[in-house]
């Protein structure tokens, strides 16, 4: 097998994760410091190509662009990191547009080990909270990450996609409804003088959300979905199962390796299941759905 990451801060852990699985391994970012096999994306293709998995891990604006044209290049599977595309309409088009390529947006916490156990869980439980309160990691503000323009929104196309990956795992999400949904943006540049994640940039923008919650109302289970960039309240990051008389709480940590190699390896083994891809698909266009709406 052969895989192509392109963007090397987390595309390091899918460098990492693809060795392990014995691929051989190319590398693009325009960072010259960041050690890459290229700079240029084309070059990597046309010296390289084409890939079996290629792995898109840049700044959201990029994500189509670059998915698109590793379709024209006949890659195998294109992994598109979180959140996916700017709109499902946009996704739908490049799906149909390659229809020999799959293209799979990053649903990496779907394969922990825990995910069986969770399921088993919301299935006795009155309400399921998933929650990831960050005391102070707005990723670097001022950058594209606080710009819609680029960014398409902030903590609900950072960190609400997990989260319905998470609720598409563990319930059957097409009989879902939704009773809520908010994204507000509570803080400023003008407010924010440091942050655990990055640097400020005090001439750039932050016009995004940096609060979103979402609850949907799933057969007698109420799911609540809660994510914050920062704030200086509850900064639990996990989630819980209340049921009648009890309640068992787990915390989430960052998705171990283990789940990423899951992930890559089944998509490969189901690389000509025609239903696989169809569920595939169908999550995708729903998360995109969910995300573009708030």
């Amino acid at each position: 097998m052969k895989s192509l990451v392109v963007g090397m801060g987390i595309g390091q852990l899918y460098k990492a994760v693809l060795l392990e699985l014995g691929h051989t391994v190319v590398t693009v970012d325009h960072d010259i410091n960041r050690g890459a096999d290229y700079v240029s994306y084309e070059l990597a293709f046309i010296e390289q190509g084409p890939f079996d998995t290629v792995h898109i891990c840049t700044p959201n604006f990029t994500h189509m662009e670059l998915a698109l044209y590793a379709g024209e290049m006949r890659t195998g599977i294109v992994f598109v990191e979180k959140p996916g595309v700017q709109r499902s309409e946009d996704w739908l088009n490049m799906c149909k547009t390659y229809p020999t390529t799959r293209f799979m947006m990053v649903k990496n916490n779907q394969y922990r080990e825990e995910i069986k156990q969770f399921t088993d869980l919301a299935n006795q439980s009155n309400v399921v909270k998933i929650c990831w309160n960050n005391y102070n990691r707005i990723p670097s503000p001022g950058s594209w990450f606080t710009t819609k323009e680029l960014a398409f929104g902030g903590v609900s196309r950072d960190l609400i996609p997990h989260m319905l990956s998470y609720y598409c795992a563990m319930t059957d999400y097409t009989k879902g409804n939704k009773l809520y949904a908010k994204a507000v943006q509570r803080h400023s540049l003008e407010s924010i003088t440091d942050t655990d994640y990055g640097v400020v940039n005090p001439d750039g923008i932050y016009d995004v959300d940096d609060f979103c919650e979402i609850e949907f109302m799933n057969g007698k289970t109420k799911w609540i979905l809660t994510a914050n960039w920062r704030t200086q309240g509850d900064t639990t990051i996990g989630i819980s199962f209340d049921m009648n008389n009890s309640a068992v709480k787990h915390e989430l940590g960052l998705c171990p390796e283990s789940a990423y190699k899951k992930m890559i390896a089944k998509a490969l083994e189901n690389l000509n299941n025609k239903e696989y891809w169809q569920d595939q698909f169908a999550q995708d266009i729903w998360i995109h759905r969910q995300i573009e709406n708030l």
